[in-house]
């Protein structure tokens, strides 16, 4: 997703979206790209919070299990 927005590959995890070359406009595209792709409640903070490539797949990770977890009665 970080390629596709960035139009750059991503090798390194490590890399911050921000130095990558992303600004505040490539990141509602990000955040739209990842509702879209995995039905989640992902917003612009959770990127700003979490601008490190690996920081952000793990917070979309918890946000896709959540999605995924049955609410319990």
């Amino acid at each position: 997703m970080w390629e596709e927005v960035l139009n750059s590959p991503q090798e390194d995890r490590e890399q911050n979206f921000f130095n990558a070359g992303g600004d505040s406009l490539l990141v509602t595209r990000v955040v739209l790209r990842a509702r879209k792709t995995w039905g989640i409640g992902l917003d612009v903070q959770a990127v700003l919070d979490h601008p490190v490539l690996k920081d952000l797949a793990e917070q979309i990770d918890l946000l896709v299990r959540s999605a995924q977890t049955p609410a319990k009665p």
